[in-house]
């Protein structure tokens, strides 16, 4: 995956479209965790390698844990965002703290399901389908160059969305 910031902020790009159906927490968390696999294997063998984590059933069972769990952590995240950062200040910043389900569960499965794709396109020791097959299709789809501006072009559509919505359309 590009460096996990560049895939957490091309969720933005979702949020703005569907803001009240997709949580940006719950894409970040999923993306957070999957992601400390590889951080774990780095710290302990000098080596950033994705293994289990970074297949499709290893990234279902961190969404399924995310989108569950994960719900009243992010709330909780949200809470204290608006609180401690005195977002009544700068009110546009101001997020609702509750998440619904179905907000929930398709911030988890579009966050564990683009990084595994992402990640894949990246990295060589990807096996995204394993135990089904070794072979990563994905690899070098688009150069990381190509996958890091697509990042970064979501982004920019994110903002760009949520700015027109909340300033010209009042959504």
């Amino acid at each position: 995956m590009p460096f996990t910031p560049f895939h957490i902020v091309a969720g933005t790009s979702v949020k703005s479209v569907f803001p009240k159906y997709f949580s940006w927490s719950t894409f970040a968390l999923t993306n957070i965790l999957i992601d400390c696999e590889a951080l774990y294997y780095y710290f302990t063998t000098g080596v950033l390698s994705h293994k289990f984590f970074h297949t499709i059933i290893g990234v279902s069972i961190v969404a399924i844990i995310c989108a569950t769990l994960g719900k009243p952590i992010c709330e909780l995240g949200l809470r204290i965002w608006n609180k401690n950062f005195k977002m009544e200040k700068i009110k546009w910043l101001k997020t609702d703290i509750k998440i619904n389900k179905i907000s929930s569960w398709s911030g988890a499965l579009i966050g564990a399901y683009s990084q595994l794709i992402f990640d894949s396109i990246m990295h060589r020791d990807m096996t995204p389908f394993f135990p089904f097959t070794n072979h990563n299709g994905f690899l070098r789809v688009v150069s990381v160059e190509n996958l890091h501006n697509i990042c970064l072009g979501l982004f920019a559509i994110g903002i760009f969305v949520y700015l027109l919505r909340k300033f010209f359309l009042n959504k």
